[in-house]
């Protein structure tokens, strides 16, 4: 849990689940993490073999995230994770308004 636990890791990982992402794409899925948080958490996963740098030799000459293949095991788990999330926040959601 140290490696995706946190405020940002998880969502991080979760959101590279898809496919790779671009930093603004991240960014922006993340909404509202700032540059420098985000930066220091995609070296962190990077440094901890969770997510790979892609970078693109086009004409935008783009840098891309994505799961390594160690990151991509604990996709499932992810997704999850998330899928739960889900399910209990629309519970609680739920029960705030009959309390209400």
């Amino acid at each position: 849990m140290e490696l995706i636990g946190g405020r940002w890791r998880g969502a991080i990982m979760a959101s590279l689940c898809g496919s790779p992402k671009r930093f603004v794409e991240l960014k922006s899925d993340l909404h509202p993490i700032t540059s420098r948080v985000l930066t220091k958490e995609l070296r962190y996963l990077e440094q901890n073999k969770l997510i790979i740098v892609e970078y693109g030799n086009g004409a935008k000459n783009a840098v891309c995230y994505a799961h390594s293949e160690h990151g991509k095991s604990c996709a499932p788990v992810i997704l999850q994770l998330r899928e739960w999330a889900v399910k209990h926040r629309k519970l609680m959601l739920e029960t705030l308004r009959t309390e209400h």
